[in-house]
Order: structure tokens, then sequence, then C-alpha cells
């Protein structure tokens, strides 16, 4: 049986000027690795990986891995070290940091300050505090509250008791986490602590504009060649990496982009519920085609045969900021995983959709009003039918995420459409970082090819109705490696009803006009 206990704030981190307070209220650290940084102390969990590199009067840190396919660096030192070579305030440093790909947490710190991001999308929790003059970031918010014995935030209280709370996922709105005192870092901007706290907003940048039919082709290619070069870093940078394979869009644009490295993965899925059956089994005819390996685990999902079954499912509940427990079929998965688990990563095809202009398919709509309105961020979020307080307070969260991180302005001057940032910095940033750092890195290391700023950059300009019908997509897979377009083999998300996506549309539509 599997020693759960060395699994607890898995793949994490604490950046803290409190040392002996955190070592006080977390004995955990004790057994983490133990880097001193100006005033601050460094705690990384045993197997996360990080990395330093000192210039002038500044320390870089990158917590996880990166790696860049415009450049084809994937050692993070030299990475590290170009950043350093260049002003931070430059076009030139931003285009720079732009290009990585990876999950990590990434921090310039100096003597009286810190400036810290996260990942493309939030990948690697990112949540930081200043709580009595002292300083803290972490992975994990609940580690931050473990250290200062902090109370539920009244608010998450409130919204947990909502009806259909657990319905798009467990995640908080805008920058929230489940105490009040701790916030987290929304991708696309940059936390500076003093002795107060500033929140910079470096992304979007350049005026927004879709790339006309003639330009289309080119940019396809482009996108292309920076995906195939992941891959390819990829295949480098881990000695057994894995790709988890579907018969969805997003999974078989990945597999396609790794033509030529493609005998250098492995391929997996795994069935713990009866519609995940499908996805494995398309994802088996696929392999077969392509003369791939590929194993399915198939999950005995009866908590009955697994002796730790209680102590993951109170893991889970922590890393998830006790905003609910974990579905059955995802304890027993984990459990398993852990075992019989034989990679060094696994590449996930997350944040794909960021691309893909789900809201638009979602609610039915070619357009969306240029100009953000708070409410229709909550609406998105999630469905409040009856409870009309939690709806309120959730317009405030959202009204002060659009103003404190500056995103109203960024839309207003760039045009992007503002949609696809919900799905960003909402879905992804809120709920991806929770589930991807708490949940499924308790098997293994994960790396996440579409998460890359110029990369979501180049698919963004692309003619919406292309994104909208998947045709962007389609496209990359046709260049990349047409057999898998001959397959004909695709696999819709079972979620995706027509009952569901008519309720869903007309509660959008209602909740938007209602003054209350």
């Amino acid at each position: 049986m599997t020693d759960w206990s060395q699994s607890l704030y898995t793949f994490g981190y604490l950046l803290t000027d409190d040392e002996e307070t955190a070592l006080g209220c977390l004995p955990i650290l004790l057994d983490w690795q133990t880097e001193h940084i100006c005033k601050y102390t460094l705690f990384v969990h045993p197997e996360q990986k990080y990395h330093i590199h000192s210039a002038s009067d500044c320390v870089y840190l990158l917590v996880g891995h990166a790696y860049d396919p415009f450049s084809m660096i994937s050692d993070e030192r030299i990475i590290l070290e170009h950043l350093a070579s260049m002003k931070s305030e430059s076009e030139e440093y931003q285009n720079s940091f732009d290009q990585l790909t990876g999950v990590f947490f990434y921090a310039i710190i100096r003597n009286n300050a810190i400036d810290a991001t996260c990942d493309c999308a939030g990948m690697l929790g990112a949540n930081y505090a200043l709580i009595n003059g002292k300083t803290c970031f972490s992975a994990y918010s609940q580690m931050i509250a473990e250290i200062y014995s902090l109370k539920e935030d009244p608010y998450v209280t409130k919204l947990k008791k909502s009806k259909l709370f657990h319905w798009y996922g467990w995640y908080l709105p805008a920058d929230s986490t489940s105490y009040a005192e701790v916030k987290r870092i929304v991708p696309n901007t940059e936390v500076r602590i003093t002795d107060e706290v500033q929140i910079r907003r470096f992304y979007p940048r350049k005026a927004y504009s879709e790339v006309d039919s003639e330009t289309y082709n080119t940019q396809v290619k482009t996108i292309s060649r920076i995906m195939n070069n992941n891959m390819r870093l990829i295949a480098q940078k881990w000695d057994r990496p894995s790709i988890s394979l579907t018969g969805g869009t997003d999974s078989k644009t990945t597999l396609a982009c790794a033509k030529d490295v493609q005998d250098k993965f492995a391929y997996f899925s795994y069935i713990s519920l009866p519609r995940e059956e499908v996805d494995a089994l398309a994802a088996r005819k696929i392999c077969e085609a392509l003369e791939l390996q590929h194993r399915i685990f198939s999950i005995d999902t009866n908590p009955k045969k697994y002796p730790d079954y209680d102590d993951v499912s109170a893991l889970l509940e922590r890393h998830y900021e006790f905003l609910g427990k974990a579905n059955s079929n995802d304890i027993c998965k984990r459990i398993v995983l852990k075992e019989q688990f034989e990679y060094d990563v696994e590449v996930k095809s997350w944040v794909s959709e960021v691309a893909r202009a789900s809201r638009y398919r979602r609610y039915g709509k070619k357009r969306f009003p240029k100009k953000i309105r708070a409410r229709m961020l909550t609406s998105m979020y999630k469905v409040f039918i009856i409870d009309r307080g939690n709806a309120v307070r959730t317009d405030k969260r959202f009204r002060d995420y659009l103003n404190n991180t500056g995103l109203r302005q960024a839309i207003k001057d760039t045009g992007y459409p503002w949609t696809e940032f919900f799905v960003w910095e909402i879905v992804f940033g809120g709920w991806g970082g929770l589930a991807l750092t708490g949940e499924h890195m308790l098997t293994n290391e994960i790396t996440v090819p579409y998460n890359n700023r110029a990369l979501l950059d180049l698919m963004l300009r692309t003619p919406l109705e292309k994104r909208m019908n998947d045709q962007l997509h389609k496209d990359l897979i046709h260049v990349m490696d047409i057999r898998i377009e001959q397959l004909g083999i695709h696999v819709v998300n079972g979620n995706e009803t027509k009952q569901r996506e008519l309720f869903e549309r007309i509660y959008f539509q209602i909740n938007n006009i209602l003054p209350w």
C-alpha cells in the first residue's frame, strides 16, 4: 500500500520570509528541499524541481519545468540566464517570457520586493498572501491557511451551499481562494509584493485582429511547427514520456503534432466510468492504425477494494481547499495510477480549449458585447437559479477582478475577444491549477504543450468561425499527420447533451438581464 503522507502538497512549493512560523506549523517542510534566497526561504516538495539564477541584485527563480519551442532550449538554467540578460520591463523580455511552455511558478526576488507570476494558464498552482507584514507564495492556498490558522472566507462558505455549485467543477471566481487573505495569481498578470501588493497585467499588449484567408494557411503551419517543436522538446527532456490519449479534438491534435517523434512516446487511456470506455477504445483504434503501443488502465471503482481509499479522499479534499469531496472513480483512479504508472511525465492536452471558442458554442452566439460586464462572467461561472444573493456577491468578485487585474482596460485597448479570457484565466487558471497540481500530479509529473502564451496568441488570431467549428484543429491535424484525419475517429464530450445545452443558453440569457 502506498504511503500517501509523501503526497501531501505534492509537487508544491512555499516561498516565504516567515520561515520560523512556517516550520512550526508545517513539520513536513523539514523533509522538503530548502534554499535561502535573500531574506526569503524556499521550500520545495521532494518530487518537484527548481532552478535559480543570480544576476546583480536579483535572483531569478523557476519552480517546475519550462522549455522554449522558438529557440529550442529546454534547459531551465539557460532560460533564466537569457531572461536575466534583458530588462524585465522591456518588450524583448516579455516576448521571450511569452515563448515559454511549461508548468511552473516564476519569480524575480530582491531584498525588498518579489515580482511573481505563474505559467501561461496557471497549471502549477500559484497563490500569495501578505499577512502581518509577512509574504507567502505557494502552490496550495491551504498551506498558507495552515501556517496562519486562517478561517474559510464567509463568501465561499455561502457559495458552497449553492445547489449547483459543483456543476462546472470545483473552482472559485476571479482570483479567490477559500481564504479571504490568500489570492490566486491570475494568468497574464504579475504580482509585486513589497510592503503592499500590486498587480500588473502584461498580456494582451497588442491590438487584436484575425488573420485573413490568405494568411490563415501560413498561420496554421506556424502553429503546427511550434507544437511539433514542443513535442520534440518533451521527447528530449524526459526519458519515458507518455501521452494520455482520447478520441477527442485536443488529444488527436497533440498526437498529430508529435509526428516524427511519435515512437518516443508511450500512449495510454483509462476507464473509470462507462463514458470513458468510448474514449479509450477510440484511442486504441488510432494507435493501432499508427502502429503505436497503447495501454488501457481499467479502474475498479469499488472503494472497498482499496485500504487507503479514505486517506486519498481526505488528501484530495485538502488539496481542493475543502471545496468538496472527490468523486469515487477519481479517488480509485489515483490509487491505481500511483501504483501502476511507469512513465516519467504525462502529456496532457489541456489549455487547448482556450482557442476553441467554447463559450460561443455553449451559448449559441456568433458575437458577444464588446464591453465586459461582471454579470456575464457570473453567468458563465455558475448557475444561480434561486440563490440570487450568491449571484450578486459573485458579480462583485468579478467586478473587482476586471478592474484590479486590468483586464477591462486591456480588452478596451486591444479589442481581444474577452470570452476566451474567461476560459483562460478563470476556468483553467482557477480550476486547472487545483486539479492538475493537487489531484493529477499525485501520480506523476505532467506537462502541457498548449500552455504557451505566444502559441495561444497565434491560435486566437485565426478566424472565429474556424475556431468555433474546430476547423483550426482539423487543419493542424491535416498538416501534421493526415493519417489521423483519414481515420475519421472522433468522440464528443459525453456531458454535452442537447437538454443541457438548451438549459445553459436559456439561463445565460435570463440571468444577464436580471437586475439582482
